[in-house]
């Protein structure tokens, strides 16, 4: 009678209790479902409170709904049966007391309800851990921190003390009542020993067979779910390993191998962010060393100052996309900063207008000229020393680099951006290099101007000696005409090739032929032409040293011969005797007067 009580009973309770279950599961999982259901309708959006509370209701359903099963469980299951047990039982005293032979113990039915409640609850949180992990990947936070602080599943080594206390519980609260039981019945029954221990053998058996299967089920289920996150780790690992740094381990674990998938993962993300950001320091530091080699290459083109700054200053918006760029150069008085080239339309009208800022006025560009050095604002509405420039209204953040040639400024390279604080330290030095590479280029065109003009006053001057040493020369020689062979007839070819040195004509060659001259015949005496100036020349310059020689040779005797008289009739004789007949003069008189004054 009472087994057909509890068969319809049982069943009832359980169904209760599930209900009730369900229902603290979903009371649970409020904010889980709700982004659960906007992730299914892609409509998710960044909350980070939600993504908190979503993150850690998920990630503690397991141990929060194990507990609530195992209250429900008790309250709902085992202590109405053991109540009605109880009140249905013939136990008036002791449990040793031979009545209990013949009734249902409550005793027994409590601690079988134990046994079921702990085997319950634990498959039901190992299966909600398992089943659970597809809502715990989407439900998955962006943020590493929140990820680690939103984490609330139970470690390992709760879940092992839990599973180990729970065996313990189900082996002995399943056998010890066994021997219990036959012991009593061979101390106060009429029942032959060989049949109770045949009978709790068998029992005995049962039960150890159930407590096996169950820890079985556990230690595999337990092991899978410390496995599985340790293989995917290790598979992205190797991933990892070659190259592939986008890889990112799942988050399927609630305990200690959550927290170390997320370590894992927060320290891949800064690997992939840090090499991210050595590619791009990589490049822009190519960038500039590009740009800074296309400057010294445009400086080491060209030798006018005019015709370099147009190529230098206009590299720069091309290369860094900067808003303007410029280049000041002192002028005489090094009071003001001339305007010498700028880009754009600005630096267009600016130079028509000969723009110029005050060395010791409130701009960047006297600034960093007074100053010998650079003069950065990353804010230019919080910089001071501005000037600011109605021609240039997007400027945000402005650079002025002095030009210097050892410890004398010559000038200023100025560039403004669009933006703000877009002028980091290595960019600041590559404007000190390129300034530097402007410098001296700069004054390598103005040394080369200067020798270009000192080479020019030298071949003006030699020119012009070289034409009077000629005109001396043909005024005392009147014939300087050669020729060769008879007068050609009518209808002869001839060539006529100027004998030229140093851009000065000092004569012709004629030839006359037959025949028409070719190229090779015209270029060969172009040849000789030029030998033949220059020997002339030599020639010219041998005489002029041999006559130089004559008069120092006389020169030097005659004064020997005067210094060797001792009285002044001697030398006045000597002096006038020498020089008539030096110069084969038909009188020489010497006289000496002096003034009345």
């Amino acid at each position: 009678m009472q087994l057909q009580n509890f068969a319809s009973l049982v069943p009832a309770l359980i169904v209760l209790s599930n209900i009730i279950l369900l229902f603290i599961g979903w009371w649970l999982t409020r904010t889980a479902r709700k982004r659960l259901d906007e992730w299914a309708a892609n409509r998710l959006k960044p909350n980070p409170k939600d993504e908190f509370d979503a993150w850690r209701e998920i990630t503690s359903i397991t141990w929060r709904h194990g507990i609530a099963a195992a209250l429900v469980t008790m309250l709902v299951i085992v202590l109405p049966i053991f109540l009605i047990t109880y009140s249905q039982s013939g136990i008036t005293g002791s449990l040793l007391q031979p009545t209990s032979l013949k009734s249902s113990d409550p005793v027994y039915v409590f601690l079988g309800g134990i046994v079921a409640m702990f085997g319950v609850v634990i498959l039901l949180m190992l299966l909600i851990e398992r089943f659970t992990l597809p809502a715990r990947l989407a439900l998955l936070p962006t943020d590493f921190d929140t990820q680690l602080t939103g984490r609330a599943g139970p470690l390992l080594i709760h879940r092992f003390g839990i599973l180990a206390v729970s065996l313990i519980i189900v082996s002995v609260f399943s056998i010890a009542p066994i021997g219990f039981q036959q012991a009593i019945q061979i101390l106060y029954g009429q029942i032959n020993p060989s049949e109770v221990f045949s009978s709790m053998r068998l029992q005995s058996a049962l039960f150890s067979i159930l407590a096996f299967t169950l820890g079985t089920v556990f230690a595999y289920m337990v092991s899978r779910a410390i496995s599985d996150p340790i293989n995917e780790l290790i598979t992205t690992f190797n991933k990892i390993e070659g190259g592939d740094l986008k890889q990112r381990a799942r988050v399927s674990a609630t305990d200690e191998l959550g927290i170390v998938t997320v370590q894992f993962n927060r320290m891949v993300n800064r690997l992939e962010a840090l090499q991210t950001t050595l590619e791009q320091q990589v490049q822009e530091r190519t960038k500039q060393l590009r740009a800074t080699n296309d400057v010294a290459r445009a400086a080491a083109s060209s030798l006018d100052p005019d015709e370099l700054l147009i190529r230098v200053v206009d590299l720069f918006p091309e290369q860094f996309g900067y808003y303007y760029a410029a280049v000041y150069l002192l002028d005489t008085s090094e009071k003001w900063a001339e305007l010498k080239h700028a880009t754009g339309e600005a630096g267009r009208v600016l130079k028509q207008n000969h723009h110029r800022l005050e060395v010791a006025g409130k701009n960047m560009v006297g600034s960093a000229i007074r100053e010998r050095t650079a003069r950065i604002a990353q804010s230019t509405a919080q910089e001071k020393q501005r000037f600011e420039n109605p021609l240039l209204p997007y400027t945000r953040s402005e650079i002025a680099v002095p030009l210097m040639v050892g410890n004398r400024v010559i000038g200023a390279l100025n560039v403004q951006s669009t933006r703000e604080s877009d002028f980091g330290p290595d960019v600041i030095d590559t404007m000190r290099n390129m300034a530097s590479q402007v410098t001296v280029a700069l004054e390598n065109a103005r040394l080369f101007q200067e020798a270009q003009s000192v080479i020019k006053e030298m071949q003006a001057v030699q020119q012009q000696y070289l034409l009077e040493g000629w005109k001396n020369f043909t005024s005392e020689h009147q014939e300087m005409e050669y020729a060769v062979g008879d007068e050609s007839p009518e209808n002869t070819s001839s060539i006529n090739v100027p004998i030229t040195l140093r851009d000065q004509v000092l004569g012709q060659i004629t030839l006359e032929g037959k025949e028409d001259w070719s190229a090779e015949q015209q270029s060969l005496v172009d040849a000789i032409a030029v030998q033949a100036a220059v020997a002339l020349e030599n020639a010219r310059l041998v005489g002029e040293s041999r006559q130089v020689a004559v008069r120092e040779r006389m020169l030097a005797e005659i004064n020997s011969k005067v210094w060797s008289s001792a009285t002044i009739d001697g030398v006045l004789q000597t002096v006038i005797k020498e020089l008539g007949r030096r110069f084969d003069a038909s009188q020489a008189v010497i006289e000496l007067e002096m003034d009345e004054e």
